[in-house]
C-alpha cells in the first residue's frame, strides 16, 4: 500500500494519504480547505550510497559549478552541500557552524587580534580564507 503526496492548488497545501491501490481514492479532498481539485505530487526518495560512491561524488568537478570563491554566501552554500554529502561524518552542528562563520565574515566580527584579511576584516587562525 503506497503513501502518496498530494498538492492542493486552492490553498497551496500538501498532504499525504495511504492508498490501497495505485489509483486515487474516490472523494479525495484537501484536509485544510476541503477542495477536491488536488493532484498527486512526485515525492522525494533517498538512495543509499557506499563510502566509495560518496568519495567519488565529492571529487566530481561539477560540485564546484557556480562556486564564487570571492562570495562568502556562495562558499557557505557549497559547504552546506558538502555537509549533506558527508552526513554524520560532518557532525550534527555543521550547518550551524557554517552559518556562524558566514555571519562573522559578513559582519567582520570574530577572529584574532592583529590578523586581518585582504579586506581588512580581522580573522583568526582557523579562518577559511573568505577574505
Amino acid at each position: 500500500m503506497p503513501i502518496y503526496e498530494y498538492l492542493c492548488p486552492e490553498c497551496n497545501g500538501k498532504f499525504q494519504k495511504l492508498v490501497r491501490s495505485f489509483s486515487d481514492p474516490p472523494g479525495l479532498a484537501c484536509p485544510r480547505c476541503g477542495s477536491t481539485a488536488v493532484r498527486r505530487a512526485v515525492s522525494r526518495f533517498a538512495t543509499l550510497k557506499s563510502e566509495d560512491d560518496r568519495v567519488e561524488a565529492l571529487a566530481d568537478p561539477s560540485t564546484l559549478a557556480g562556486l564564487d570563491e570571492s562570495d562568502p554566501r556562495s562558499i557557505a552554500r557549497w559547504a552546506k552541500r558538502l555537509g549533506k554529502e558527508l552526513g554524520e561524518d560532518a557532525g550534527e552542528d555543521w550547518d550551524e557552524m557554517v552559518d556562524q562563520m558566514l555571519e562573522e565574515e559578513l559582519t567582520g566580527e570574530g577572529g584574532e587580534e592583529g590578523e586581518e584579511s585582504p579586506r581588512g576584516v580581522k580573522q583568526g587562525p582557523d579562518d577559511l580564507g573568505w577574505g
